[in-house]
Formats: C-alpha cells, structure tokens, sequence
C-alpha cells in the first residue's frame, strides 16, 4: 500500500519536501506510518518526537480525519491514503 505524507512549515523545511511516498506491504496503523516518516526523516523525529513520545502538538490527519495519538494503532483503509501532519497552530 502506497501512502502519501503531507508536511507543512517547519516539518516541510526540515524534511526538504513537502510530500513524501511510503510503501507498506498492508495497511499500516497510523503510529506506523508517523514512525516511518520520522526513520527516512532523523531531522522530523527530533521534531516529532522531542521527548521520547508523539509531541500531541501536532496533528494528523488521515484523509479528513483527526487521528489523536491515542488512536494511532488504528489502520489506514485503501481509502485513506493521504496522511497530512500539521504543526502546531498560534493565532492571536
């Protein structure tokens, strides 16, 4: 299964794309593929990760929908091949 990665600001700068292609073999949890991204990506992992764990600053979206880390055990169906992270929002 091909799965399309979404990154914005700061995770677009740090990875040098804006999208990414990851290729599974079945569909993958959501936590999978977040891990995945940070393995081809060490300089996303000290962002996503910073503390050990998933920084729940960020968000992911499965297709249209919000995926909070306690739910990344989840599989991605066939339908829901685009996976977007997104940074955290300040707004004033």
């Amino acid at each position: 299964m091909r799965i399309e990665i979404r990154l914005f600001a700061n995770l677009r700068e740090k990875a040098g794309t804006g999208t990414l292609f990851l290729e599974f073999g079945e569909p993958p949890t959501v936590g999978q593929v977040v891990g995945r991204v940070a393995e081809e990506c060490p300089l996303l992992k000290e962002v996503l990760f910073a503390d050990g764990g998933f920084d729940d600053r960020y968000k992911v979206l499965v297709g249209s929908r919000l995926v909070y880390p306690e739910r990344f055990s989840e599989r991605i169906t066939e339908g829901e091949s685009r996976v977007a992270i997104l940074p955290p929002v300040s707004g004033g």
